[in-house]
């Protein structure tokens, strides 16, 4: 299986912090970035034959830093040109064809996980589309949001969800399996990118248009303690916390 990391992005909301630096390699004051703890946790679940990081702003920063780095696996990178032009789904379409020989994990590249994470949401099932999930007391508008359709299936997953209309959120870590699912999922990516409109989308518009299609999204949930995104300089702690409290040397 692959994994791939989406950390093209200017993190513009965590500026000055990012101003000369990409989000992925943001410190977290002991020395390691939010990328290297990306990439520990891949190691240390031994699900993963590949890496590939879609990079864009300071590109060659994350470069630099994985040249430091002595993975047990490959660690590719994959440059999205436009990156200061579109949203992620751009970047997901720039990996698309090193997704058709493999299953695969998908995950935002300002996301961190507790590091079982990863085995937690991996399945024995053949073929599937699955998106995972977390649940919230409250639910606010920058939240990416999901509404279930035939039982905990995907009906829409997107920040303009009501909250009153949410049942749960998604947390940016996606798992296809089988060759029709991986067909499924690159066709129908390669389809939305030919629309204009999708140029400032996320990639998970991939899912609503699956959904939208008749397809099964299934969920697998995690708990919201076992992850942080980092869009804004408060999740910076809270991330730490997490990070530091998954160690296995603390």
């Amino acid at each position: 299986m692959k994994l791939f990391i989406l950390a093209a992005g200017k993190g513009e909301r965590l500026w000055p912090l990012t101003r000369n630096t990409p989000k992925s390699l943001i410190d977290f004051g002991d020395g390691t970035t939010i990328l290297e703890r990306q990439i520990e946790n891949a190691l240390q679940s031994r699900l993963f034959s590949q890496i590939n990081i879609v990079t864009g702003y300071k590109s060659e920063q994350i470069e630099a830093k994985l040249k430091d780095l002595r993975p047990s696996i490959p660690i590719n990178t994959i440059f999205n040109p436009v990156f200061d032009l579109t949203n992620n789904l751009i970047s997901l379409w720039a990996a698309h064809l090193a997704m058709l020989d493999e299953d695969f994990m998908v995950t935002n590249g300002d996301n961190i996980y507790i590091a079982d994470v990863f085995r937690k949401v991996r399945s024995d099932r053949d073929e599937l589309i699955q998106l995972t999930i977390d649940y919230k007391d409250e639910y606010d508008g920058d939240d990416m949001k999901v509404r279930f359709a035939h039982g905990r299936t995907i009906g829409r997953v997107h920040k303009d969800i009501p909250v009153d209309q949410t049942d749960a959120e998604s947390v940016g870590l996606a798992l296809i399996k089988g060759e029709k699912s991986r067909r499924m999922f690159i066709n129908t990516m390669v389809e939305l990118v030919r629309d204009k409109e999708y140029l400032q989308k996320f990639w998970l518009e991939v899912f609503n248009a699956l959904a939208e299609s008749g397809v099964a999204v299934e969920t697998a949930e995690i708990d919201q303690s076992e992850w942080q995104e980092v869009d804004f300089h408060p999740d910076i702690d809270v991330m730490k916390q997490i990070v530091f409290r998954s160690r296995p040397d603390k």
